[in-house]
């Protein structure tokens, strides 16, 4: 396919972020009350969390310290660590998107040989771990080498001659390996001419608005950063930057959970890749239940989307989609042996034990109705007094499966069965159930 040297990304800057009615006073309590329960049991340092609950609006609590005499701050930065790959991932969907790539053509398209790398694996694999290779962050003294000068910027071409023998061919097993990503960011800057971390910003970051979401070493982050912890000890003083540049596209970005909730948010309705590129990403394969960037796990019963991120120092992150009800769990902790992913279990169980009023079941007030209900073929969203700028429409499984750009939408190309409608207005999101009949 033909390529050119860049690409200038074009956005629709759209008002992700729910805003509702108010959260509920009372499940906002429990919230805090699971995240401050959890540190104190298992002596953390300090968490940030924010939950986005469709019909609710967004929760944010924080419990703990940065350092001592310094308590974390919902505007406090925390490394994200893995959860780095889904930027990524979807980079490298958007640049599919506008004709720059195919997730299906080969590294030799694209990058020089290096040792140990099969060149005809393709991008699908990079970015689902089907690749079989060798993770670098695992040869021996992977650790040592990095943190002997941890002022030195290390390139992602140098770590690749760092690979070592795969450990299956390509397409035939799966496992969980960060030069995968580190292969995928230079894919996208030997595409489009531009480097990794511009890229991120201009496609992504700053069309949405995450002002407080940076790729550290190549930006300058501005705002507090919670200190790292490991081991009891305080790393905030230890330069990060060969361990950062070291992790770099898979692993290197800062930000705030209130941020990391809002990108899910807006990711998972509909509003940063189309439906193609959606269900490329939610294609789960291998033992890992990976698509690109995210993973899928059942939990308390429920099918969810997530992600998890370690990274020395330590920082520990974890993101959750519950694909039930739309909402979103992001947790940050700035130590390790971390609890990030307990705590978004915990907050899990939270939502799912304490059902509140959202706008389709608020008494009295019928905010959002998907007319005719059931349905078999077009359906029109009433919402008196509130402009619908989009709608989302998501099977069971959490799929997305259409969209539309007005309040009227056709079901007739979809199986019979449940659905839920999200819908995004001047007001908020909002959601709903919706039976497609014959």
């Amino acid at each position: 396919m033909g390529r050119i040297s860049a690409i200038a990304f074009i956005f629709l800057t759209l008002p992700f972020f729910i805003q509702a009615q108010g959260f509920d006073p009372v499940l906002a309590g429990k919230l805090q009350n699971s995240v401050d329960s959890i540190r104190t049991v298992k002596n953390l340092k300090g968490i940030s969390a924010c939950v986005i609950y469709p019909g609710q609006g967004a929760w944010k609590g924080v419990s703990g310290i940065s350092h001592p005499g310094v308590p974390i701050t919902s505007g406090m930065e925390f490394g994200i660590a893995s959860n780095t790959k889904l930027f990524t991932g979807v980079l490298l969907l958007k640049l599919a998107e506008n004709n720059l790539l195919d997730l299906d053509d080969s590294l030799h398209s694209f990058l020089p040989t290096y040792n140990n790398i099969d060149p005809n694996i393709t991008i699908r694999q990079l970015l689902n771990h089907t690749s079989g290779l060798a993770d670098v962050t695992s040869v021996p003294g992977y650790p040592d080498s990095i943190l002997t000068n941890p002022d030195r910027i290390f390139t992602p071409g140098e770590l690749m001659t760092w690979a070592g023998p795969p450990l299956f061919a390509a397409g035939t097993g799966w496992s969980y390996c960060n030069t995968n990503y580190l292969l995928a960011g230079m894919i996208a800057e030997s595409v489009t001419g531009q480097s990794y971390g511009r890229l991120l910003r201009d496609s992504i970051l700053t069309p949405l608005q995450l002002d407080s979401t940076f790729l550290d070493v190549y930006d300058t982050i501005p705002y507090a950063i919670a200190h790292p912890w490991q081991g009891g000890a305080d790393n905030n003083s230890i330069p990060r930057k060969a361990l950062n540049s070291a992790a770099w596209a898979a692993g290197a970005m800062y930000s705030t959970s209130e941020e990391m909730a809002q990108w899910y948010h807006a990711l998972m309705s509909g509003q940063v890749i189309n439906t193609a590129s959606i269900n490329e990403m939610t294609t789960f394969v291998g033992s890992g239940n990976y698509g690109i960037g995210l993973s899928r796990a059942t939990i308390m019963g429920r099918t969810v989307w997530q992600h998890g991120g370690t990274i020395w120092g330590g920082y520990n992150s974890s993101m959750m989609y519950d694909t039930a009800t739309g909402a979103v769990i992001c947790v940050l902790v700035n130590q390790l042996p971390a609890q990030a992913f307990q705590i978004a279990i915990q907050l899990l169980s939270t939502l799912i034990n304490n059902p509140v009023s959202t706008a389709e079941n608020s008494p009295g007030e019928a905010y959002v109705r998907a007319c005719p209900n059931p349905a078999s073929d077009f359906v029109h969203i009433d919402m008196p007094g509130y402009h619908v700028q989009s709608i989302s429409i998501i099977n069971p499984a959490g799929q997305l499966v259409g969209v539309s750009s007005g309040a009227v939408f056709s079901v007739e190309d979809f199986p019979v069965g449940l659905y839920y409608i999200s819908v995004q207005t001047d007001r908020g999101t909002y959601m709903c159930k919706l039976i497609r009949q014959k």
